[in-house]
């Protein structure tokens, strides 16, 4: 798909990773030590990077040494909606520059989120007599250009797959530009930063057919009419029981084999609020299916976990999601992710 900065870093990184895990005699994945291993290096050794959403609100000198201890690749929020955009041609960088310090004086790969979505507008944008496609275009030159060179991965389109496999339609970005407004920004995106690679992001089209093949058919046709589409980002958005693996490798390999770049972009698996151990056990389970599918489906790239621990109060608050508890503990989940990336 021509994007090769982002892969060639991803390929550095699993390396050198490979070459010191090597002389320190860890490697294998039955060694007594694998439970000192942070996770995002058992990912390297695996060809993968490991990451989170990165969210500033929620840090904590705990918070970040998680964050950095255990994750290589990180996701970096910009909506319109969270006073980045305060108003027409207006921005205000400073709270996504310094999270973008943060992660590169790390070492992280750094993905971003979203450019173009249907929700989370602000006011302004409501106005009448605004050039729609103007707003648009502005956002996203300067976004992905003030970027360039460290943000390697971005999500141009969000969500604009509805349930039946239609695009939505009645946003505001449909009613200025009619459909071609997804093609539009790819290509908006690819003109700023002509090395990142770009990506579709969707969520249910692990479970909802008739969701996963309008997705299907929405890259075919961007691919179609030349839109600079490289990878499709799955919210794995998923209870114990929402989904089957099998489904998902399935779906993973044809998106592949089309071309295209596999990315778990946002990824938690939900809980009762009065969980108990047996949940937990089947959390652990279900984070383990979905990261040895993932290894088994071809192009497999980046796996963000979406929040690095649970209790957040803006997602899934009472859900139990992600694979630490609200003291930074490591969960069951945790070693179900461990388990899947040391192949036991």
């Amino acid at each position: 798909m021509g994007m090769k900065s982002g892969r060639d870093r991803v390929a550095r990184l699993w390396l050198v990773s490979s070459v010191a895990l090597a002389l320190l005699g860890c490697v294998s994945s039955d060694s007594a030590d694998t439970d000192s291993v942070p996770l995002k290096t058992l990912a390297q050794q695996r060809g993968i990077l490991l990451g989170s959403l990165y969210e500033t609100d929620r840090r904590t000198d705990a918070y970040d040494k998680v964050f950095e201890t255990q994750f290589n690749a990180m996701t970096v929020g910009t909506f319109l909606g969270d006073g980045s955009h305060p108003g027409p041609y207006e921005h205000d960088f400073t709270e996504m520059d310094a999270k973008v310090a943060w992660g590169l004086d790390r070492g992280m790969e750094l993905s971003a989120q979203s450019l173009v979505w249907f929700e989370e507008h602000p006011d302004w944008l409501k106005s009448p007599n605004l050039n729609i496609e103007s707003i648009m275009n502005d956002r996203i030159d300067t976004a992905v250009g003030r970027y360039k060179g460290k943000i390697t991965a971005w999500n141009v389109v969000n969500e604009a797959v509805d349930a039946d496999g239609t695009l939505r339609q009645g946003h505001v970005w449909v009613n200025a530009m009619g459909n071609d407004y997804i093609r539009k920004a790819f290509v908006r995106a690819h003109e700023a930063d002509p090395n990142a690679v770009l990506y579709y992001n969707e969520f249910d089209i692990e479970s909802n057919l008739a969701k996963y093949e309008g997705t299907k058919a929405l890259l075919l046709d961007l691919i179609g009419k030349g839109a600079p589409v490289h990878a499709l980002g799955w919210q794995l958005h998923v209870t114990p029981t929402s989904f089957d693996a099998a489904t998902l490798l399935a779906r993973m390999n044809e998106i592949a084999d089309l071309g295209f770049d596999n990315y778990i972009t946002e990824l938690d698996v939900e809980l009762p609020a009065d969980a108990g151990e047996a949940d937990y056990e089947q959390q652990k389970q279900t984070y383990k299916r979905i990261v040895q599918t993932f290894l088994a489906a071809r192009r497999h790239k980046t796996l963000v976990i979406w929040g690095v621990h649970d209790g957040d109060p803006d997602w899934l608050p009472n859900g139990h999601p992600t694979l630490f508890n609200e003291n930074f503990e490591k969960k069951p989940a945790y070693f179900g992710v461990q388990e899947a990336l040391v192949g036991q």
